[in-house]
C-alpha cells in the first residue's frame, strides 16, 4: 500500500528528485490510522464518511474513556491492511488525550502510532 508522505505538520513533502514523496507500509498504514483519528467526521475532501465523530460522540460531554476508545478503534480498524488494533490512552491534567495505538497489519507487522 502506497500513500503520499506527509510531514509532521500534515503537509506534502518532496523526494530527492523534486517529486511529491510517497511512503509504503508499514508507515503508510500508521499515517492513515493517524489521519482517521485526527480528521473530524465529514471533513474529508473526497470522502465525507472518513474521520472520527468527535462532535457527535467525544467532545462537549463528560469524557467516557470506554466510548472514546471504541470510537477510535473502530476508525483505525477500518483502515486498509489493518488486521486488528488495540489502544492505550490517558487524559492528562490539562484534559489532553494521549496514548498509543498498537496495530497488527494483515501481513503480521506490528505498528505503533503515538498520539
Amino acid at each position: 500500500m502506497m500513500d503520499l508522505l506527509l510531514t509532521e505538520d500534515w503537509d506534502l513533502t518532496l523526494d530527492l528528485n523534486g517529486n511529491i514523496a510517497v511512503c509504503e507500509a508499514p508507515y503508510s498504514i500508521a499515517q492513515q490510522a493517524a489521519n482517521e483519528i485526527k480528521l473530524f467526521e465529514g471533513e474529508g475532501w473526497y470522502d465525507r464518511s472518513q474521520g472520527t465523530p468527535h462532535f457527535a460522540k467525544t467532545l462537549g460531554v463528560n469524557s467516557n474513556l470506554g466510548l472514546i476508545r471504541n470510537v477510535l478503534l473502530n476508525r483505525v480498524n477500518g483502515v486498509d491492511d489493518v488486521f486488528r488494533s488495540d489502544i492505550d490512552m490517558y487524559i492528562d491534567s490539562s484534559r489532553v488525550l494521549h496514548g498509543n495505538i498498537f496495530i497488527t497489519s494483515k501481513s503480521g507487522e506490528m505498528i505503533n502510532v503515538v498520539y
